[in-house]
């Protein structure tokens, strides 16, 4: 229950003496009384409605409002551009929170640059304000802090994050309880969000399969009609700790810790009871137990605390098995600012997180190593972990792999579940389809895993180009290509075997992954290359069989062909001596053919003698050897049906399309948005987005991960890709934005703060 802080914490309330209009009023009605999700309604309906009238200074009050009602629900990326609106109409704001609030905004979006600006404005208006020069100290630290290459992947969990919060994970039993704010069956509405009400949901992650069990509320009595979330549970006694919020009636301004016991032969919760320590004065939430069940840290607003919310522990009576009275964690783990989401993992340490620190904006999670009965100086996790947005509620599923929450930019809903692991070894492979040497688009490229035979699809683009990024490990491949009116070429075998650094297999890398392609044309003689005879002899040389073998695996490519073997001479000899030894040439190789396996009802062969030498009247002995060549021109090209072929090759790249081509890697900075991620290919995924804009590309790309993203569009910019976020997510998509550098997925923030480098 995140929002604990932003709004049952603290409710700042602004008045303005603008003359009010009917909406207005409304407006100002519901945002006094903290429900923010109406309130911004009927704001919304103000700035309509000052804008037709052209009433600036009404309409530099509304987008205040509006952007004030994002920012009790911690939605920067809605708030923005109001406030940007209200300060360009030059909204000025009796309460004195526009400079801060739009630069708190601004820091969580990560423009550093801008946000201090803000800072700086704001502390005109009060120069004694200590919290704001902390926040410019930490836009200085964030914008020219340095990152490493982090050895972790951070993954969106989109199969079980919704539109609206889902967050605050925690180990129950080998499952995972969080909270969420999405509708169910009997779901309210939660005025001050305009969400639902919080609820406790359980779920499973398969580390193996890389794949989330669908959520399920937890059954009994733990779940109210109101504010539950920030779970914890005792594995000693059966006995959760929660938060809880608006009481039983929903009246009530204060949250809490209940208690309540598991059933483990129903699998069910028992009715809530309230926690030893509560008040009606201040709130409390946040529950962590320790390992050994002799610690209950929690979070709460005690005026006795050290400023904010602070970090608080309980110790049990191994006696009386009472819980002793709470103490606060002190100065090491607690500042002025707000400490949240308390973690133990085992006994050695704390995770929890903080906005009262030098961080990089909104909540950053902290690791304090346990020395004896204190903590150490807290260790900023640094990105991937942190983000200029709020990132909290670290808990791990093994040594190196676990989950995380944030509202990071870009996610799916308003805070998302993340998971974070060791990065993989990455094997991509690239190469390009070709016709002497000029592109072929649209061929089809299939990549077999030898060993289970599990086929992926991909479709050539304008440059000839494919692209794979998910080989595995320790496999072996085979990779062929095809086109209706071009002969299938020889695949290729590629093996990871003992790979164990990420590489790009490509032409650039010392693996040659191209494909040559020779178009299917009535009489046309192609050429079989480095077949060449001494002097009055039909016997091929042993050192061009090879050649040879590749005319066999041609002919295996394509069944439904059948040739005619040529033979021609140089002219040093009498005419019908060439013309039979040219015939003895084409049948040794017809018979080679025939003794590899191919069927002699697809071969016949013809000696041309020197009736039509490359070289007429040849002088050199190199005009003479490319005069004694052999060729093979297809015989059936009327019955092969390419229209019928185009047709079929032309619906196959239609529905790889519709199941999305593979992603390409464009250049420079760019978004995306993500639909979905599965471990196994789905082509219907796209069905509704196909219907709905036939326009915009699609993309299902195997990742390192294992898993099939799919993907849409390209955008420049964020905000382009947030409207069609908006926009499929109104199909019934779950979706989140993704970013680019030259192809490379980045976290949304370095993208944002190198297109705003750029801009400088």
């Amino acid at each position: 229950m995140k929002r604990l802080v932003y709004i049952l914490f603290f409710c700042l309330i602004a008045f303005s003496a603008i003359s009010q209009s009917k909406f207005q009023k409304k407006g100002d009605k519901a945002y006094k009384e903290n429900l923010y999700a109406t309130a911004r309604e009927y704001y919304e309906k103000t700035l309509a409605e000052a804008r037709s009238e052209g009433d600036n200074m009404l309409a530099s009050y509304a987008s205040f409002k509006i952007a004030e009602c994002y920012y009790r629900a911690n939605n920067y990326e809605r708030a923005i551009p109001f406030y940007q609106t209200a300060d360009a109409l030059n909204y000025r704001d009796s309460s004195q929170v526009f400079y801060r609030h739009y630069g708190e905004m601004l820091m969580m979006l990560g423009d550093y640059h801008q946000a201090r600006e803000m800072f700086k404005r704001q502390l005109k208006l009060n120069t004694a304000d200590e919290t704001i020069r902390s926040y410019i100290k930490a836009c200085t630290f964030a914008d020219t802090a340095k990152t490493k290459e982090s050895i972790y992947d951070i993954i969106n969990a989109q199969q079980i994050n919704t539109r609206n919060s889902d967050f605050a994970t925690t180990p129950f039993r080998n499952k995972i309880v969080f909270t969420t704010s999405r509708f169910g069956s009997d779901s309210l509405v939660y005025s001050y969000t305009g969400e639902g009400f919080e609820d406790l949901y359980e779920t499973y992650y398969n580390i193996d399969q890389n794949s989330w069990a669908p959520p399920t509320k937890l059954q009994g009595g733990i779940n109210s009609s109101y504010n539950e979330g920030s779970f914890t549970f005792d594995t000693h006694n059966g006995m959760a700790y929660f938060m809880q919020c608006n009481g039983k009636n929903g009246a009530e301004k204060n949250c809490n810790i209940f208690c309540s016991k598991y059933n483990e032969s129903k699998n069910s919760w028992g009715k809530q009871e309230p926690f030893k320590y509560q008040s009606n004065d201040y709130s409390s939430g946040h529950p962590a137990i320790s390992p050994d069940g002799l610690t209950l840290y929690f979070v709460s607003n005690n005026p006795a605390g050290m400023g904010g919310t602070d970090i608080w522990f309980c110790k049990l009576d191994t006696v009386t098995f009472e819980w002793g009275e709470p103490q606060n964690a002190g100065s090491q783990i607690n500042t002025p600012g707000n400490e949240m989401f308390p973690y133990v993992s085992n006994n050695d340490g704390l995770y929890f997180s903080s906005n009262g620190r030098q961080g990089y904006g909104g909540l950053d999670i902290y690791y304090a190593p346990k020395v004896g009965e204190n903590f150490s100086q807290p260790i900023n996790l640094r990105p991937p972990f942190n983000s200029s947005a709020d990132d909290f509620s670290l808990m791990y599923l093994e040594e190196n792999c676990g989950v995380f929450s944030s509202n990071r930019i870009g996610g799916v809903g308003s805070d998302d579940i993340y998971l974070f692991k060791l990065k993989d070894v990455n094997i991509e492979v690239v190469g390009r389809v070709l016709s002497f040497s000029k592109p072929v688009a649209n061929a089809i490229v299939i990549i077999k895993d030898v060993e289970t035979e599990a086929v992926d699809t991909l479709v050539t683009d304008s440059s000839g180009v494919y692209h794979y990024p998910a080989m595995e490990k320790d496999k072996q491949y085979k990779i062929f290509a095809y086109k209706d009116d071009y002969l299938i070429p020889t695949g290729k075998l590629i093996s990871t075997q003992g790979v164990t650094k990420s590489i790009i297999m490509d032409s650039k890398h010392g693996f040659e992954m191209d494909f040559d392609m020779r178009k299917i044309e009535q009489n046309k003689e192609y050429e079989i290359h480095d077949i060449y005879y001494d002097v009055d002899k039909y016997e091929f040389r042993p050192e061009y069989l090879d050649e040879l073998e590749n005319l066999v695996s041609l002919l295996n490519n394509n069944p439904e062909i059948c040739i005619q073997v040529n033979s021609h001479t140089d002219e040093r000899a009498s005419d019908i001596y060439n013309l039979i030894l040219s015939n003895n040439r084409a049948k040794a190789v017809v018979d080679f053919l025939n003794s590899r396996g191919v069927d002699m009802n697809r071969l016949t062969w013809k000696g041309w003698g020197e009736t039509s030498p490359i070289y007429p009247n040849a002088v050199t002995d190199e005009e003479h050897q490319a005069n004694r060549r052999t060729t093979f021109t297809i015989i059936n090209f009327e019955q092969l049906q390419l229209a019928k072929k185009a047709e079929e090759h032309n619906e196959t790249v239609r529905k790889v399309e519709r199941a999305g081509k593979q992603e390409p890697k464009e250049n420079g900075l760019y978004f995306r948005v993500q639909i979905a991620a599965m471990t196994n290919k789905n082509n219907t995924l796209f069905k509704k987005v196909n219907k709905n804009m036939p326009g915009v590309p699609t993309y299902c790309s195997k990742d390192s991960d294992g898993l099939y993203k799919y993907t849409v569009g390209m955008f420049t910019t964020f905000q382009e890709a947030s409207f069609m976020k908006d926009e499929i997510d109104n199909l019934g998509y779950n979706s989140f934005i993704v970013a680019y550098e030259n192809g490379n997925r980045l976290p949304i923030n370095e993208v944002i703060q190198l297109q705003l480098k750029e801009k400088k």
